[in-house]
């Protein structure tokens, strides 16, 4: 069975194409491939398409967890490709992800490689297969896909207190897969490059004081009160890496276990678990 591909694609306040053609200039023009624009912006700044393959939604909410979980309620092909506004697309990498499902048609979920500008990875991948709970830290936004039938029947979507403009301003990835893994959805990861990104990511600022309030939020989802056990863990790695200071050690703490109290009550009222939009 021939599957279609369709590009989520998260931006803001764009009111032309002109960002398209530096995502697809190594394809074909922007316009023979399917996809659908989600531009968080104000009403003086809309975006309009009058190509038939293209689709835009102009929101006025903030925050990327409501910009993915948008696109992904309005999806409408087989396969669906996350996407930035700041990518590069490798040549070809439409059919590299179709043939993927081709190749694996028991998969939900595929994930892909990135590049940065320098041509080394992006990040440390795992080995093709099967993905576990430890390989999915490796997996960035830009190289997930899915099949959009299967992830709206699990409702699987991101977390909303997860990801930039949000209350723990990180964690966006990895809360949106454990949700897909912990619900028994078949996940792989392939090693071939679709996308290239410059090196430089807010998930990498190990030492920030949101990755630890949300780093330290993620970990009492996954590990509950073993979660701080692993807020020392994190502070004394960031410290021998040298992300943070020794006179910053009682600090960091401190804001850790902030988003370790914050999670937990955001659990207690069941807000957490809450799928936003609907």
């Amino acid at each position: 069975m021939v599957q279609s591909l369709e590009i989520l694609i998260a931006t803001m306040f764009r009111t032309d194409f002109s960002f398209l053609e530096e995502i697809f200039s190594k394809n074909k023009h922007f316009s023979n491939y399917n996809i659908l624009i989600v531009n968080q912006t104000n009403e003086d700044k809309l975006l309009h398409s009058d190509y038939d393959n293209i689709r835009v939604i102009n929101s006025y909410e903030r925050g990327s967890p409501a910009s993915r979980n948008l696109a992904i309620r309005n999806a409408k092909h087989d396969i669906c490709l996350m996407a930035d506004d700041d990518i590069v697309y490798e040549e070809g990498f439409d059919t590299t992800i179709l043939k993927a499902y081709e190749a694996q048609p028991q998969a939900s979920f595929i994930s892909f490689e990135a590049v940065n500008e320098h041509g080394g990875l992006y990040a440390n991948y795992p080995s093709r297969g099967k993905h576990t709970k430890s390989s999915l830290r490796t997996i960035y936004t830009i190289v997930i896909s899915f099949k959009r039938e299967l992830f709206k029947e699990h409702q699987v979507y991101f977390n909303h207190f997860f990801g930039v403009g949000s209350l723990f301003k990180g964690e966006t990835e990895i809360m949106f897969l454990r949700n897909a893994f912990d619900k028994g959805l078949p996940m792989y990861h392939e090693n071939k490059t679709i996308v290239m990104h410059a090196d430089d990511s807010s998930g990498r600022h190990l030492g920030s004081d949101e990755a630890f309030y949300a780093r330290s939020a993620a970990a009492c989802r996954f590990y509950g009160n073993l979660s701080y056990i692993w807020l020392l863990k994190y502070t004394l790695f960031t410290l021998r890496k040298g992300y943070i200071t020794i006179g910053e050690f009682i600090s960091k703490m401190k804001i850790g276990m902030q988003g370790i109290s914050k999670y937990k009550s955001l659990a207690r009222s069941g807000e957490i678990d809450k799928i936003h939009g609907d």
